[in-house]
């Protein structure tokens, strides 16, 4: 077994601190061969609590590839939780997926939870599901098991579409062509909202199995929602899928998903500002997750969690409002104006 805090530490070819990703307090890594478990936790900020976010469980052709995931999602959750106020810091977590996820793989994470003493608590992400969650639990206490967060997500994300396309478009959702990428719980989950609307909705997954799952007949299958013609696209996948090259096949008036770090960076949002894409930011309308994650916590019942994922939905307007006054991004709007 190994466990190293490496936040100060040339580990594995890459010196931690000069990352170009880095501006972190802590950053753990936790081997147990036996087991079957590599992982790094990342804790961006703890400023306001514990911090808390998902583990991910995902193949990372390099050691780096993992790093820098875990410190921008990491990152990312520091940014969401302020936003959404949540009284929690950043953190998050990435196994490196070399094999299946096994009862001792999951056994292993616990104790690598365990060592940090509840400086992070983890939940759900891709990879790890609710099941899995309910599974670590039972070995440690630094786990969100009480939700799946993908509904909550969705809810937050289907709230803040509604009103985009009423305050960016001028308009009301029905009839309008949204494109999402990503089967999972929130894509699914958000399709099916959407379609209740009225929407015309279409979805895309690489994994074809998923697109068998959706039985609904107001919800159309399609090959790539990235190029489809659309008034909106709503990514629900992995991030990293928006740059300098890839904006320029997309066939959209607005970006509004759940996927984290959409952006490979930030400087794309003034691309797709100067296009005409309007570009709602993931730490901005994602939050719903998070919020459902900590109902119990802040002893909020489901009606104020239904009011707090639509207060998502009323940021969203202030921003597009804020934005198109200034003529400005909304990534630019998040670094001016408080919402």
């Amino acid at each position: 077994m190994i466990f190293k805090d490496i936040t100060d530490l040339n580990f594995n070819g890459v010196n931690i601190s000069s990352h170009h990703e880095f501006n972190h307090e802590k950053v753990y890594y936790y081997e147990d061969s036996k087991a079957g478990l590599k992982s790094l936790i990342a804790i961006h900020s703890s400023t306001k609590g514990p911090a808390i976010g998902g583990c991910r469980f995902r193949q990372y052709d390099t050691f780096d590839a993992g790093l820098t995931d875990v410190l921008r999602l990491s990152r990312g959750m520091t940014d969401k939780n302020n936003v959404a106020q949540i009284p929690f810091g950043g953190g998050k977590a990435v196994i490196f997926k070399d094999g299946i996820k096994s009862d001792a793989l999951l056994t292993a994470f616990a104790d690598f939870l365990n060592l940090l003493e509840g400086s992070y608590i983890s939940a759900e992400d891709i990879g790890i599901t609710l099941e899995d969650i309910q599974f670590i639990k039972k070995h440690s206490n630094f786990v969100f098991d009480n939700v799946d967060p993908g509904p909550f997500t969705a809810k937050g994300l289907f709230y803040s579409i509604e009103q985009a396309i009423n305050t960016h478009l001028s308009e009301n959702i029905q009839g309008k062509k949204i494109a999402i990428q990503g089967a999972g719980s929130v894509g699914k989950k958000l399709a099916e909202y959407l379609a209740g609307a009225g929407a015309n909705v279409f979805i895309s997954d690489i994994d074809k199995l998923k697109l068998e799952a959706i039985n609904d007949n107001n919800i159309t299958c399609i090959d790539d929602a990235f190029t489809f013609d659309c008034d909106l696209l709503a990514p629900c996948a992995v991030g990293g899928i928006f740059t300098k090259s890839s904006i320029k096949d997309l066939n959209c008036k607005i970006i509004a998903g759940g996927a984290n770090n959409q952006l490979l960076n930030t400087s794309v949002a003034d691309d797709l500002h100067e296009r005409g894409i309007l570009f709602i930011p993931d730490i901005l309308i994602n939050s719903g997750g998070v919020i459902g994650l900590t109902k119990d916590f802040l002893n909020r019942d489901d009606a104020k969690t239904e009011e707090a994922l639509k207060e998502i939905a009323y940021r969203v307007r202030e921003a597009i409002i804020f934005s198109k006054e200034k003529s400005i991004s909304i990534n630019e709007t998040l670094k001016r104006k408080d919402l």
